[in-house]
Parts: structure tokens; C-alpha cells; sequence
């Protein structure tokens, strides 16, 4: 592979800079469509806790309201950003293991219904010990966030 230097200290025009610096750039959350949905996550509270029951019964039935789903609704095929750690499922199944895990998604025909619906989803949790320090975690009888993985090491 050849080395090419040729920008290396030297400014680089960008072609959405001016767009990007007066507010007139166009993102993602700024495009409307007709019959668009807003999608958002339910993210756990708890650092570390077992999930005993999700009940999106009245969320379902808030009007505007098209779909609410977890992990029920979707495989529960294991995934990673590395072949030697595919732990993580689109949806928390049976446990949350940080703050923000995913644990249900809502669709709605706009944001604040879509927020109202999050709320009405209940979920009940066992909070468990958790772990903050990675020298703490790596200690005899810290508490294990992944079963599969002895220790708290997974690389």
C-alpha cells in the first residue's frame, strides 16, 4: 500500500463546513417523511439486575402507538464487535448488565408519544450487586456480570 502524506499538516476544505458552522446542516433527526414512525429505547436504571417480567400492555394500547417490542418479539441470536465475544442480544433477555442496556423498544407516529409509552412500560427487576472498578471486579468474590465469562476478564 502506498503512503500518501499530502494533507498531513495542510488545512482541508470540507464540503459541509459552512453548512455544518451556520445551522443550516441537514441530520438525520431533522428529516420529516409522510407516515414517518419515531422509534425509542427503554434503557435499564440498574447497573446490574435480573429481569423478572416486562408488562407493555398499556403502552400498547396508548393511542398512536404502533408496536412496542422485546426481546420476545425478536432472535435471540448473540452478537459482538469481536468473534471471541458475541454476548450481547439485541434485547436484554434475562438480565441488564450496565446502565442504558436495551430492554424494549416503542414505535409511535411522534416523539411524544413514543415517550409517553416508554413510560408505561413496567418492568420489574431484581437489583443485584454490581461492580464499578475495574480493579474491585477483578477482586475474589466480586460480583460476575457475565456467567460465561469467570472473573469479569473477557477479551
Amino acid at each position: 500500500m502506498g503512503e500518501n502524506y499530502e494533507v498531513i499538516g495542510k488545512s482541508v476544505p470540507r464540503i459541509d463546513g459552512v453548512a455544518k458552522a451556520t445551522g443550516r446542516a441537514k441530520y438525520t433527526g431533522d428529516l420529516k417523511f409522510p407516515n414517518m414512525l419515531i422509534g425509542k429505547i427503554l434503557r435499564s436504571p440498574h447497573a446490574h439486575a435480573r429481569i423478572l417480567n416486562i408488562d407493555t400492555s398499556e403502552a400498547e394500547k396508548l393511542p398512536g402507538v404502533k408496536a412496542v417490542i422485546t426481546h420476545r418479539d425478536v432472535p435471540s441470536t448473540k452478537y459482538g464487535l469481536s468473534p471471541a465475544r458475541w454476548d450481547q442480544t439485541i434485547f436484554c433477555i434475562d438480565k441488564v448488565r450496565f446502565v442504558g442496556d436495551k430492554v424494549a423498544a416503542v414505535a409511535a407516529v411522534d416523539e411524544e408519544t413514543a415517550y409517553k409509552a416508554l413510560k408505561l412500560i413496567k418492568v420489574d427487576y431484581e437489583v443485584l450487586p454490581a461492580v464499578f472498578d475495574p480493579f474491585e471486579a477483578l477482586k475474589e468474590g466480586a460480583p460476575q456480570i457475565f456467567e460465561e465469562y469467570p472473573g469479569n476478564i473477557n477479551t
